[in-house]
């Protein structure tokens, strides 16, 4: 009894060891699976990753690809370098003030990307890089703004408008590390009495315009007119000036054309000039009348 007594004894310390063993084994796993799951990092095509390490961002960017780095001690922020779009519109559209002081509300689309040897500069020197975009571009708003009259905005100088936006805004981000693509000003919203006295304004000037292009017209058509007058009359002075030449030459081109028209079907009347002297009862001093001959 004492011996079948120590041998279930030793059978169960075995158990509580093995046991042991496993959970060991099972905690070292876990631990190296958590450690590899800290050192792999996996980054895409459409971001890099910005590497702080004991709380220092450091200079080297992560591109696309799989890295190792070092755990528990090693943070990695993924910052996005495809072309985003930041749109002020709605209740965040732009307030500003023309030259003659009137209000003006417009929305505005920034197309823009972080350029990815400069993320780690812009995570150090802006963080909330968004934030810090949409405070500049509303202040640059104004003052651009502020250089133009509120009809410049409904005009063709509003695509000059939208051009200094884009200069200006590009030049102050670049420095930073992101690029500006372009810049969109929509829905620009005038008081009511400014912007009829605009729409009224560009009607005047399309008429003018109207006006002076059927002026330009008439001038063309009437200059087009005269010379076609001055062509017709020197052909005919080249025609008389031939007949002069050749008298005989309008006798055959008469009989000729009575040739034709007697080889025609159907009823006609030729009316041609016969010398007088052929015409009994006519004064002879009359050197041409007229016959009238029926055909067929």
């Amino acid at each position: 009894m004492e011996d079948y007594g120590s041998y279930s004894i030793s059978i169960g310390e075995r158990k509580r060891k093995i046991g042991k063993v496993w959970a060991t084994v099972a905690l070292i796993l876990f631990v190296l699976a958590v450690v590899a799951a800290s050192s792999i990092v996996v980054i895409d095509s459409t971001e890099v990753g910005v590497v702080k390490i004991l709380g220092k961002v450091q200079d080297e960017e992560l591109t696309e690809g799989v890295h190792i780095v070092t755990p528990f001690i090693t943070e990695v922020i993924r910052m996005p370098i495809y072309e985003k779009t930041m749109e002020l519109v709605g209740e965040k559209h732009i307030k500003a003030l023309t030259t003659e002081g009137l209000p003006v509300y417009f929305d505005m689309a920034i197309q823009y990307k972080i350029e990815p040897t400069k993320a780690s500069d812009v995570y150090k020197s802006l963080k909330n890089y968004e934030i810090w975009m949409e405070n500049r571009i509303r202040a640059k708003a104004r003052d651009i703004i502020a250089q133009y009259k509120a009809d410049d905005l409904y005009t063709e100088h509003r695509t000059a408008v939208q051009a200094e936006f884009e200069k200006e805004i590009a030049s102050e981000f670049e420095p930073y590390g992101i690029i500006v693509t372009a810049v969109l000003i929509r829905n620009i919203d005038l008081p009511e009495s400014v912007e009829n006295a605009i729409q009224a304004k560009i009607q005047a000037k399309q008429e003018a315009e109207r006006m002076q292009f059927v002026v330009q017209k008439e001038k063309l058509e009437a200059e087009r007119k005269k010379i076609e007058a001055e062509g017709i009359a020197e052909a005919n002075k080249i025609i008389g000036q031939s007949l002069e030449r050749n008298p005989l030459y309008l006798q055959w081109y008469y009989l000729k054309t009575l040739q034709e028209l007697e080889g025609k079907e159907g009823d006609k009347i030729i009316i041609m000039p016969v010398p007088s002297s052929m015409i009994p009862g006519v004064n002879i001093s009359e050197p041409v009348t007229t016959m009238i001959l029926p055909t067929k």
